[in-house]
């Protein structure tokens, strides 16, 4: 099991890299199928027969073995070969995969030519394993030395379909009758009825489960409807929809929250989900002869009590606790103060003093709206804030989520690697496009006051960090142009009566603070709210990364066998959710093998 002190704290810390371009030489797109062709019998007898000798043939020392699924029955990365031999070979003799069954996807080859000069190429394979029955796919990416020797650099196995519960087609088209009461026996039920809730559930009904979702909101798409007005998503309306029904095309490319309550609603509607409002999920108690849990439910509807085997809680990796530092003085205040949870639109504070405690995503809009609305606004940040100019986030989700990809093809070129590796090459994007960005942008930032970061991979702040960023739609040039005043240069000390306190012997005197300080960031929190704090204990920290570069507790054996978390933001949800789904599939059939934990 993790525990807090095996989450690593930067991607600097993860381990391995690419190989150093002076030991690589490049492939020309005609000899991609040659050089997939000349390995394919040695990758064959690696999936049907591994031996170490085998793979140290086959791979480079510093490759890369990462495994959705398919072998592990976790998300797992290993590194470098020599784990991959002591690790991998046992997974794949555990799997008995068919060797008649592993077959070159020849069509599919492709030369791919990273960023920082690498090039590889992409052979896809598909096998079948029996234990338990399924369909799976590996993608072997290959280098090839100075010397001409192709290596296995990274290889990505992926369960596809189990037989015992293959993919249905989910249509309109396709009546089902929802009930108008929770069922009283479930497989599995999903707690939070937001993007997360929406995306598994939508994997779970294409795969037959008898699932519910219960949302302790009265509607959908209430989690966006209820945030403050000016709400809009910061990634691009391709990038963001849930799976098997993308965002109208006719949408803004970043869809505002009006627009998202009423996609949510057609979801539900198109998809006909068991989807349960207005029901909060309020206890949970599992029971070990009966392996279920008994779960009452409270709400509009009344007390309901009903048994599911397995739980997912999809209520966000924040778990939806909002934080208010405890400031000494914070009760003392005159004025009116709110946590930004409760925000809705700053329209009665024209004229008035604001001062926006955080300097993220929300802690930006939120000013943004503030100073729209002609308050007086002062952002006061407490760190520095990784931004990234919204031109620059649209370049990058562009080369993989547009109209001529499927969506699916873009999730799988974009996620399927290595994190380290990911990491490095968003680094290197990003980098390349702040230095041939306009200079004038960062530095009216930083005249302002305001102490952005611009160097380093988004992932810093995704998966270790869980905020800190702001793709920029609007703030920075209001903060540049001194529409948003700043004040980063000392630490709040107290809140007074009238205002803020600085460490520095200055104050801020406002007529409002919006706390924009985030939200608890481990679900855990929120579910032994509902499990209790024994069931809890044995739960792995859900969120940041684990010392291979995959994120703990989510998507995967989260330390209790019917327990699940699904979250994070919304292509990894899209990505991610359809191997939870397919881990639960197999629990709830019984077919399940003991997940290879680290």
């Amino acid at each position: 099991m993790d525990s807090e002190s095996d989450r690593i704290l930067h991607i600097n810390q993860l381990p391995g890299s690419f190989v150093s371009l002076d030991l690589l030489s490049t492939f020309r797109e005609n000899e991609a199928p040659d050089a997939a062709k000349s390995v394919a019998p040695a990758i064959s007898a690696l999936l049907s027969t591994p031996t170490k000798s085998g793979v140290d043939a086959l791979f480079h020392a510093d490759a890369f073995w990462r495994d959705q699924v398919s072998l592990s029955w976790s998300l797992r990365t290993f590194h470098p070969t020599a784990v991959i031999s002591a690790t991998v070979i046992p997974l794949i003799q555990r799997a008995q995969i068919d060797p008649a069954s592993i077959v070159l996807q020849e069509d599919q080859i492709i030369v791919i030519e990273f960023p920082n000069g690498v090039s590889v190429v992409r052979a896809p394979f598909t096998f079948r394993m029996s234990n338990p029955k399924a369909q799976c796919t590996a993608a072997f990416k290959l280098i090839r030395m100075k010397n001409g020797d192709i290596k296995v650099f990274t290889v990505t196995t992926s369960i596809e379909e189990l037989d015992a519960m293959p993919w249905q087609t989910v249509s309109p088209a396709i009546p089902t009758e929802i009930p108008s009461a929770v069922p009283q026996s479930l497989d599995v039920l999903v707690v939070g009825g937001g993007h997360g809730g929406l995306s598994i559930s939508g994997y779970l009904k294409a795969l037959g489960i008898n699932f519910a979702m219960v949302e302790k909101l009265p509607a959908v798409g209430d989690s966006w409807a209820k945030r403050y007005e000016s709400a809009t998503l910061h990634t691009t309306r391709i990038f963001s929809g849930l799976p098997f029904l993308p965002f109208p095309s006719d949408y803004p490319q970043y869809v505002p929250a009006k627009l998202i309550v009423s996609y949510y609603a057609k979801y539900v509607r198109d998809l006909q989900l068991p989807a349960y409002h207005g029901r909060e999920c309020v206890s949970a108690i599992w029971d070990d002869v009966q392996a279920q849990w008994t779960v009452t439910l409270d709400g509009a509807h009344g007390t309901e009590v009903i048994s599911a085997r397995n739980l997912i809680f999809a209520v966000g990796t924040g778990g939806r606790l909002p934080i208010i530092p405890d400031f000494p003085g914070k009760d003392s205040f005159r004025g009116e103060s709110l946590h930004s949870v409760a925000y809705k639109n700053a329209a009665s504070w024209a004229g008035k003093r604001v001062a926006v405690v955080g300097a993220s995503t929300t802690g930006c809009d939120v000013a943004h709206d503030c100073a729209r609305a002609g308050a007086d606004t002062v952002m006061v940040q407490r760190s520095a804030t990784r931004v990234y100019p919204q031109a620059h986030i649209a370049a990058i989700q562009a080369r993989f989520w547009n109209a001529e990809l499927p969506v699916e093809a873009g999730d799988v070129m974009a996620t399927e690697d290595p994190v380290v590796l990911q990491a490095e090459l968003s680094n290197l994007v990003l980098g390349r496009l702040k230095d041939s960005y306009d200079p004038e942008y960062y530095d009216g930032l930083r005249r302002a006051g305001f102490l952005a970061t611009v160097n380093g991979p988004i992932h810093e702040q995704i998966f270790c960090r869980g905020g800190g960023h702001y793709p920029d739609i609007g703030a920075c040039a209001a903060i540049s142009r001194g529409e948003i005043k700043v004040k980063s240069d000392a630490k709040i000390e107290s809140i007074t009566p009238s205002g803020i306190a600085f460490s520095d012997g200055s104050k801020l005197d406002v007529d409002v603070i919006v706390y924009a300080t985030g939200f608890v960031k481990d679900s855990r929190t929120t579910a032994a709210l509902v499990v209790g704090e024994a069931q809890a204990a044995a739960l792995e920290p859900v969120w940041g990364l684990d010392p291979e570069g995959e994120v703990s507790g989510c998507w995967r054996p989260s330390g209790h066998d019917h327990i699940w978390f699904q979250g994070g933001e919304m292509q990894t949800m899209r990505y991610y959710g359809k191997f939870l789904a397919m881990q639960v599939a197999a629990e709830v059939v019984k077919i399940r093998p003991v997940p290879c934990r680290r």
